[in-house]
């Protein structure tokens, strides 16, 4: 059977973390493990310790980890991973949350498709204040292959939700090499992208993750937001396209041109608002 763990990069984790580790605790399959690890968190440090007392309380395995020195965000996202003893890692940032049956149905899908590597599932996007969303991914419902994926990621880029809406076999992760460092805003989106037009990914119909927009996350608090998510993204899919040149993959090259198309009518209307 596939070992799963939960993996919780932390710094400095806000009230909102509690929501995180209730939806943990109440799994109706709580036959996997939670890896809570530390950047020198300054403040806050009881509701990490809280968070493991609450886990362990209720039968789930909880390993605490501190990298020997601080690291960057995303730096801090791969080295979590790697120190995960799991053959299946599943993100999970605070304050972002799962429906109870997630771990049933992640091992449900793990155990029908062997040669999986990359499993995303819809989720509910929470917006502060604002009326929930329900997200519904295109490519959602089956397995898809690599030769599918990596038309389809050339021609509509990232189409598979948040970090907490993932699961990652590690060899694929260790193989990919985890988030690009360079990328902090897009860096989730490129290594996604680049799972799924190399290993094929499952998509589950179900939204069974909740992505929580707090006030304490790190995308709320950037002060050029739109222009530094516009140049990251714009990087990350020249970074694709380089990487089909390389690889000499057949594709459309207008497809491609009017997905960069696209991002960049995008960005102006966003920016054109007043």
């Amino acid at each position: 059977m596939s070992t799963i763990e939960v993996i919780l990069p932390l710094r400095n984790p806000p009230a909102v973390l509690q929501r995180s580790i209730e939806s943990l605790a109440t799994q109706t399959d709580r036959n996997f493990s939670v890896l809570l690890s530390d950047n020198y968190t300054t403040k806050g440090g009881e509701i990490i310790d809280a968070a493991a007392v609450q886990l362990q309380s209720v039968g789930i395995a909880v390993r605490r980890v501190k990298p020997p020195f601080e690291l960057g965000r995303v730096e801090h996202w791969n080295w979590a991973h790697y120190e995960s003893h799991a053959s299946w890692l599943k993100p999970l940032f605070a304050g972002d949350w799962l429906d109870g049956n997630y771990i049933s149905r992640l091992r449900e899908v793990i155990s029908a498709n062997a040669h999986c590597r990359y499993i995303f599932c819809n989720y509910v996007l929470h917006p502060g204040n604002n009326p929930t969303i329900t997200s519904g991914s295109p490519w959602a419902g089956r397995f898809r292959s690599a030769a599918e994926m990596e038309l389809k990621v050339l021609g509509y880029g990232m189409q598979f939700g948040p970090p907490s809406a993932a699961a990652i076999e590690k060899t694929a992760f260790i193989t990919v090499g985890g988030y690009p460092t360079p990328l902090p805003i897009c860096s989730d989106s490129l290594m996604f992208c680049t799972l799924a037009a190399r290993y094929g990914v499952y998509g589950i119909e179900e939204p069974l993750c909740h992505f929580n927009i707090h006030d304490a996350r790190f995308s709320t608090s950037l002060p050029g937001r739109q222009k530094d998510t516009f140049r990251e993204t714009m990087t990350y899919y020249c970074m694709l396209g380089y990487r089909a040149w390389a690889e000499r993959v057949r594709y459309s090259k207008v497809t491609f041109a009017r997905m960069m198309a696209r991002e960049v009518r995008n960005y102006w209307v966003q920016m054109r608002k007043p």
